[in-house]
C-alpha cells in the first residue's frame, strides 16, 4: 500500500506541474504559449525547470488604461530585504506604447536590482528572438537574431522563485519556446 499512495504523490505532482507550467505549451521543453487578457488582467506560466528560457516573442495588441499598459515579461522575482521596498521584479519587460508621430510601438526593458533601463524596440506584430537566462546569480538577456544585443546583470539579491512568463492587457504570442 505504501508503494501506490507513494506513486500517486508523484503522479499528482506531475499533473499539477503539467497545469501550472500551461501543458502542451512545455510538454516537451519546446513550445507556444498565448497570453489574451484584457485591461487590469493577467495571466502567466511558470518555467518549470531550470533558469533559462528562449524563443520568440510578438507582441500583437493590447488595451490601454488610465493607468497601465500593456506588457509582457520574462521575469523572475529576487529575494529583496525587508524594509528596501520594490517589487523585486527581475528580468524582461515589453510595453505597448504610443509613438509621439503616431501608432505604436513595442518598448524592451531590461530589469533588475531596482533599475529599468531600455533595451530594444520592435514593430507590434514582429516575432522577436530572445533568450533571459540566470546563473550564479548573473541575468543575460539577448535580443535579436541577426544582430543580437545582450545586457549582462550581476543581480544584487538571489532568485527567489522560477522564472515567469506572463502578460497584462495585451495579446502577445510566445513562440518556439525552449527551456535550458
Amino acid at each position: 500500500m505504501p508503494r501506490i499512495t507513494s506513486r500517486l504523490r508523484v503522479v499528482a505532482a506531475a499533473a499539477l506541474a503539467f497545469a501550472l507550467t500551461g501543458g502542451p505549451a512545455f510538454a516537451e521543453n519546446v513550445g507556444r504559449w498565448e497570453c489574451h487578457t484584457g485591461y487590469g488582467e493577467n495571466d502567466r506560466i511558470i518555467v518549470p525547470e531550470g533558469r533559462a528560457i528562449s524563443g520568440h516573442i510578438q507582441f500583437v495588441d493590447g488595451v490601454f488604461g488610465p493607468d497601465r499598459m500593456p506588457r509582457a515579461e520574462i521575469a523572475l522575482r529576487v529575494a529583496v530585504p525587508p524594509g528596501e521596498g520594490g517589487c523585486g521584479c527581475t528580468g524582461l519587460l515589453a510595453f505597448l506604447v504610443p509613438k509621439p508621430e503616431g501608432g505604436l510601438k513595442v518598448q524592451f526593458e531590461v530589469h533588475g536590482n531596482g533599475n529599468a533601463e531600455p533595451f530594444a524596440q520592435a514593430k507590434p506584430g514582429v516575432p522577436i528572438t530572445f533568450r533571459v537566462a540566470v546563473k550564479d546569480g548573473v541575468l543575460t538577456i539577448s535580443m535579436g537574431k541577426t544582430d543580437p544585443v545582450t545586457k549582462t546583470l550581476r543581480l544584487r539579491y538571489p532568485p527567489a522563485g522560477p522564472l515567469n512568463v506572463s502578460c497584462s492587457g495585451a495579446n502577445v504570442v510566445f513562440s518556439d519556446l525552449e527551456l535550458e
